[in-house]
């Protein structure tokens, strides 16, 4: 999924053989690919959504079973009052969904969802605010709203069964599929051959990579993501 400005670009990058969906162009970008992944069943007839976003590299092989516990997508989250004083995304998760929210959904990527459960939220803030969901996280101030929190907040509302829950640092979370980088703090040369070596390398090199990287479990970007990948 991109934007309009600079389709032509990615669609170089990414080669003719990968569907690629084009999208509108929105006034500030992190909200507006926000807008891209809460439309994301519009674009698909899976019955389950993964995503991933453009600062996320995977370091080995991922099939849907990955993203299962017992049949059940995972996601990984982390009690409020472990966050410190930096949790950005809470009031905006609350503000929308009209709640208090007791955890952080944004812990571990990728983030997969069933379908059902973006026409059941665009529907929520229809109801809750009195407009579409694009209008809604459109109009948000900067670094105003967090779809994987939203997403995550309202399925362990209301769908709890439906998903696997594991607690970030609790030993028993599911295996890293991917790293998650901050696409807003440049690639050093240290960085740049661990993604080089993430992306072209061997098995043993993704696996020198994964390590070289921390090799634990990935936590939330401090201040955001580029484009859905």
């Amino acid at each position: 999924m991109t934007p309009r400005t600079g389709a032509a670009a990615v669609r170089r990058a990414v080669g003719g053989s990968v569907r690629l969906e084009v999208g509108p162009d929105y006034p500030d970008d992190y909200l507006g690919q926000q807008v891209s992944k809460l439309y994301a069943d519009e674009l698909t007839d899976a019955g389950l959504i993964c995503h991933v976003d453009s600062d996320m590299v995977f370091f080995r092989p991922v099939s849907p079973a990955d993203l299962l516990v017992g049949g059940r997508p995972w996601i990984v989250r982390r009690a409020v009052a472990e966050l410190g004083r930096h949790r950005p995304w809470i009031a905006p998760t609350e503000g929308f969904l009209g709640r208090a929210v007791a955890y952080d959904f944004m812990q571990q990527p990728p983030f997969t969802y069933p379908r059902w459960l973006y026409g059941e939220l665009r529907a929520l803030c229809l109801e809750r605010h009195g407009m579409s969901m694009e209008r809604y996280v459109a109009g948000r101030p900067p670094r105003g709203f967090s779809e994987f929190n939203v997403l995550g907040a309202h399925a362990h509302a209301l769908h709890r069964t439906s998903f696997a829950w594991h607690d970030a640092g609790a030993g028993a979370v599911p295996p890293l599929l991917c790293r998650w980088y901050w696409s807003r703090g440049g690639i050093d040369a240290r960085l740049r051959q661990e993604l080089d070596l993430a992306v072209g390398g061997t098995a043993a090199d993704r696996s020198a990579a994964q390590k070289r990287s921390g090799g634990g479990p990935a936590v939330a970007a401090p201040f955001g993501r580029g484009r859905p990948g």
